[in-house]
Order: structure tokens, then sequence, then C-alpha cells
């Protein structure tokens, strides 16, 4: 199983890429059968353009196109890790959401596919960004929400904290969260492998929402 993890800030050195390392390597590395890899938005500046017009570099963004939807084709499941910027989403996972509908990708990558939100705030923020990729990206995108979710608040010293998903303190509830949440992910992701073909051709029909 091939999950992927993206990470949503356009921003180098970003602390969402920073949470998508520390989530591969202390829970999807450690979980048997699953391989997964990271989209970095931040190294894909080219995405951010994708709409505009007359000043595009066409051979760089359709490299970034190309690479971007290539991990999304090939993946089985998703993890987003997103950044609350004034309460809203970074563009560049708009501009990927948007490249991820029928028209742009010539079918749907993530169609029928679980993800999983985790939000990510420098302070007490990070709940927004949940509210708006559960609320409008999976109508295109046909991919299918997990009911589960995390936030990182403090991301700093939540990334400072020891490993030990347990329930002593807020920050150990919320590696649990993480815990569960991608081993839920792995779970509908393997119930939903046998009847993945069949449900995109059926949403295929009707690929812009219904």
């Amino acid at each position: 199983m091939n999950i992927l993890i993206v990470s949503c800030s356009q921003r180098e050195n970003a602390k969402s890429f920073d949470v998508s390392r520390y989530v591969q390597t202390n829970i999807l590395d450690e979980m048997e059968g699953i391989e997964s890899s990271i989209l970095d938005l931040s190294q894909y500046p080219f995405l951010l353009d994708h709409y505009g017009v007359g000043r595009d570099d066409s051979t760089s963004l359709a490299n970034e196109k190309e690479q971007a939807l290539a991990l999304m084709y090939s993946c089985d499941a998703v993890v987003f890790v997103v950044p609350e910027w004034g309460g809203m989403i970074p563009p560049a996972l708009v501009n990927l959401i948007l490249l991820s509908a029928n028209g742009s990708a010539n079918g749907l990558p993530l169609g029928h596919k679980p993800a999983f939100a985790i939000g990510v705030s420098a302070s007490s923020g990070g709940s927004n960004p949940i509210s708006l990729l559960k609320g409008y990206t999976g109508k295109n995108s046909h991919l299918t929400w997990l009911p589960l979710h995390a936030i990182i608040q403090n991301v700093d010293e939540f990334l400072a904290h020891a490993w030990g998903p347990t329930l002593e303190n807020r920050f150990s509830q919320v590696q649990s969260r993480l815990l569960v949440g991608l081993q839920s992910l792995a779970i509908y992701s393997s119930q939903l492998m046998p009847v993945r073909e069949t449900l995109v051709a059926l949403s295929k029909q009707h690929p812009f929402g219904q």
C-alpha cells in the first residue's frame, strides 16, 4: 500500500514538511506493508501559476504537473498536512485540488481514495483547514475524507515532544490521534481498493459533482 503525504505549505523549510517527515518516520515507516512518499508543494512553484495566462513557463509547468499527477495516481491513500494561513489554506493546495479534477488530470487520480487531514498552527489555530478541506475539496476530486482528523497546535513545541502516543498530556493525545487516524486510513484504503475502479467509472459519468 502506498500512502502519499502532501506537505501543503508553499514555503521552503516549512513546519508542514517537518510534520510530514514526523508522521512518516514515527508512524508510517513502522506500519507493515506500507510505503510512503512526500509531495512537498514548496518544490512545485509553477503549480501556483497553473491557471495563469501568458506568464507560465510552459515546460516547467508541464513537468511539475506530470510529477504531481504521477504521485497522486500511484498512491492508495493520501494525508494532507495543511498550515492555517490567516484562517485559510495555502493557494498551492487549492491549485493541487483543482489539478486533480477529471478535466485537468484526464481522470480522477484521487477518486475514491481515502484522505486524512492534519491541520497545523504555530499557535492555537489549525481547525479552519480541516473545515475548508472537508467542506469543498471532495466535489471534483472525488476523494473520500475520513471522519477522523488531527490538529497540531503550537507546532514547535509539539515537534520537540518525545514520541509517545498515550493520553498523558495534550501533545501525546495528538500523537494518539495521528496514530489512530493513519491506522484507520490504511484500513479504509484496503477496503476501498477492490471497488475503487468501479466507483471511479461511475464518478466519471458525473465528474463535476452531483
